[in-house]
């Protein structure tokens, strides 16, 4: 195995060959609370769920749908919010969308902005930039049942249309009322094989609909193939909760979004969010006789890869659950596409949280009706508030390496690095140490590296921290000589290691 240059993440056991008494652990980010971009105190214009985060030139960027019911029909466009630290949000006044009356006129996508008259009437966008030739690109649909088309800005905030179609939604020749794309379908570079990758929606019918996500790839934008070729990477299953239907047993659950993303600071590292929908109207015994239509809770789940194909959904607990009964985000949740650098040692992500639970309005659209079946059976909205709110996580610390106060350690594979020196992202907390030895290709450690020269690493919650043995950390005569690594951890969390020039 060849390291090059990049940080080594702990997602699996790609360098785990022996262990003992060591677990990889998965870590979920911190809550703020914050609500950076919110509307609240209505049922009818809603922060939509599809919506992306950018860091550019020194600023944050947000691009969020905008649902707006109070047109006989759903309006749509997309805003853009701005920050300097990824924490105070500013929306601002762009001018650009010449039929939009209200305030703020942030509107870089419909009302007149990039050449839509009137609302999008779907909310499925996403943005992504495009490393070829380094513009944004926006993903978005005129309206519902059509082709996906795709965006382009130099600016991220003036978009002209450059496909009218970059993903087409196609049918299953036996089941031809399935449509698909119904969600944010997710689109970006992977510099690993150097194409153009599609995580979609495709529905299937299974005891209703059923959402699962698929993956397609092509070298030019314009070259994916059909929804209905691309094959499903994800989907719930057998080990997800299971109910009794007249066509046997399924999953009671489905994933609805996926904000699939490569994790842009590390070597073959694919991280998924997709938020898993519990549907209530195949469940729940007191909507047996009342069921309430396409409707349920959501929270988002997380899956991790070396491929973005195949994927590992690890303990299958919710990464970032609801909230309580008053809280903004106390019924759905959906992940913003993408991951932005914080401060310190942090990084960012962000969410769109709402007491409003998915299809509690339908049938009874801008309603409230004491025998509306959510809400005789408490589940109506408290605040009707959605917001964009910001997650902190630890840099590369999604997973880790950990021992307890008893100690463990393992062996990584032989392989050969370019670099003078090793660095780790560890926290050892108060009490527990750190130490690392290199052995050549027989097993036999490095004199001047083995892991009795090794100083302790301890007191230390650091990203970057130097290993240093007793004659230093120069690691330079090593270059291109296979070795093997050794890691004691006593008490410690191990997240990712890098080789450095």
């Amino acid at each position: 195995m060849k390291l090059i240059n990049k940080r080594q993440l702990f997602i699996d056991n790609r360098f785990i060959t022996e262990s003992s008494n060591i677990d990889l652990v998965l870590h979920r980010p911190l809550k703020t609370h914050e609500m950076n971009v919110f509307s609240a105190g209505t049922s009818h214009v809603r922060i939509g769920g599809y919506s992306s985060v950018i860091y550019h030139n020194g600023r944050y960027m947000i691009w969020y749908g905008e649902n707006d019911y109070r047109n006989n029909g759903i309006f749509i466009c997309v805003r853009l919010a701005v920050s300097d630290d990824g924490i105070t949000w500013v929306l601002p006044e762009l001018g650009i969308a010449g039929e939009y009356k209200g305030k703020p006129n942030n509107v870089v996508l419909g009302y007149g902005a990039g050449g839509i008259s009137g609302g999008l009437g779907d909310g499925t966008c996403m943005v992504f930039l495009d490393p070829n030739d380094g513009r944004f690109r926006m993903t978005a649909r005129h309206g519902l049942h059509e082709p996906l088309g795709l965006y382009s800005s130099n600016d991220g905030i003036n978009w002209e249309m450059e496909l009218e179609t970059v993903l087409d939604d196609g049918r299953f020749s036996d089941n031809k009322g399935v449509f698909h794309l119904d969600s944010q379908n997710v689109i970006f570079w992977d510099d690993r094989i150097s194409k153009y990758v599609a995580y979609v929606r495709k529905n299937f019918e299974k005891h209703g609909q059923y959402r699962t996500i698929a993956r397609g790839e092509s070298r030019t934008l314009d070259g994916f193939p059909a929804v209905e070729d691309m094959p499903v990477v994800l989907s719930t299953d057998a080990n997800d909760y299971q109910i009794d239907t007249p066509e046997g047993r399924q999953p009671a659950s489905d994933f609805y979004t996926n904000a699939t993303l490569k994790y842009p600071w590390a070597e073959d590292a694919y991280f998924m969010f997709p938020n898993i929908y519990f549907k209530y109207d195949t469940f729940l015994p007191e909507f047996e006789k009342d069921k309430p239509r396409n409707a349920g809770p959501i929270d988002i789940r997380f899956a991790s890869g070396r491929d973005g194909i195949s994927w590992n959904r690890h303990d299958r607990k919710p990464f970032v659950g609801i909230g309580g009964k008053e809280d903004f985000d106390s019924y759905s949740l959906y992940m913003l596409n993408g991951i932005v650098p914080g401060k310190g040692n942090d990084m960012y992500m962000y969410y769109m949280g709402t007491d409003l639970m998915h299809g509690w309005d339908r049938g009874d659209r801008y309603e409230e009706r004491e025998n509306h079946i959510l809400t005789a059976t408490g589940y109506a909205p408290a605040n009707k508030i959605s917001a964009i709110s910001r997650l902190i996580l630890r840099k590369d610390g999604f997973i880790s390496v950990s021992a307890d106060y008893r100690g463990g350690s393992f062996t990584a594979p032989l392989f050969t690095f370019e670099g003078s020196s090793l660095c780790l992202n560890v926290d050892t907390g108060a009490a527990g140490m750190v130490k690392v030895g290199l052995c050549d290709s027989t097993g036999i450690p490095v004199p001047r590296f083995s892991m009795e020269k090794c100083l302790t690493i301890h007191t230390c919650n650091d990203i970057n921290k130097k290993v240093v043995w007793e004659r230093g950390g120069d690691l330079s005569s090593l270059q291109g000589k296979a070795v093997r690594m050794e890691i004691n951890l006593v008490d410690s969390d191990l997240y990712a290691f890098e080789f450095r020039r």
